[in-house]
């Protein structure tokens, strides 16, 4: 997507998130668009703005009132921002409803982002906001899971032991081991070096405040409706993951670096 592009969601984004409906209808919102634009500098992209608006109705964050400016609905809203759509502004750029500009977000927050990552990530944002919520949960913990192999395979070489060296032959085994077995040892090594105070304080805070708890409802998710089971997957659930995505990617790319620090400084396990 085109920087125009993304500017004209995000200066929709921003007229809508600020409240009520001054501008009475659609059609006046839209029309303002250009204005806006035109004003700070530069020139709207049409096809973005109307696509977006689209998403947005479909999304649920404006619920509209179909009609002309006479009848029954002369003198009321003919749009409004729901709830939920309030909730999404508020997240700002963690808010996967704008899908370019949370993509763009996560990738910011960490060093290196890995491209197997962002490709379940893409298809688990592209799919939530298709309504696919089964498919959306299905691609986080897909996203979820590389990133504990790749916290494995950092540990791994990183001389924690007994972790690292259990880690070493889990990785190179003829069988892959489950992903809950990896965790357990990549927890381990994180816990071990937690205890023994080589590991930042809030970094060490965050295993079971938050690395351990998020990826656990990520593969339950996943494990849940990964098979032919029928389940039902609720919006808040799919739409929960992926706000809580951002964050855990992040410390997981702090994590890296503590095991990627480590293995560089050999003789201190």
């Amino acid at each position: 997507m085109s920087d125009t592009a993304q500017r004209t969601r995000e200066l929709l984004d921003q007229l809508l998130s600020q409240g009520g409906s001054p501008w009475g209808s659609p059609e006046a919102l839209l029309g303002h668009l250009p204005n806006r634009a035109h004003q700070e500098g530069w020139h709207l992209d049409w096809e973005a703005a109307l696509t977006h608006w689209s998403d947005l109705c479909r999304l649920g964050v404006v619920a509209i009132v179909g009609g002309g400016d006479g009848g029954y609905t002369q003198g009321y809203p003919r749009y409004i921002v729901t709830d939920h759509g309030r909730s999404l502004f508020a997240r700002g750029e963690t808010s996967p409803h704008n899908a370019d500009r949370y993509l763009n977000a996560v990738r910011s927050r960490v060093a290196d982002p890995d491209s197997i990552v962002m490709t379940y990530l893409e298809e688990a944002v592209g799919a939530w906001r298709s309504g696919l919520n089964r498919s959306s949960v299905v691609m986080l913990g897909g996203a979820c899971e590389r990133l504990i192999v790749l916290l494995a395979e950092a540990a791994s070489a990183s001389a924690i032991v007994p972790y690292s060296e259990k880690l070493a032959k889990v990785l190179k085994g003829p069988k892959p081991a489950g992903i809950s077995d990896i965790f357990e040892q990549v927890r381990g090594a994180l816990t071990a070096d937690a205890e023994d105070g080589k590991m930042a304080g809030d970094l060490a805070d965050a295993i079971e405040r938050k690395l351990s708890p998020i990826f656990e409802h990520a593969r339950g998710l996943r494990n849940a409706h990964g098979h032919p089971s029928g389940a039902e997957v609720s919006d808040e659930d799919a739409e929960a993951g992926l706000l809580l995505f951002p964050g855990f990617y992040a410390l997981v790319d702090r994590l890296l670096a503590h095991f990627r620090g480590r293995a560089a400084a050999p003789g201190k396990a």
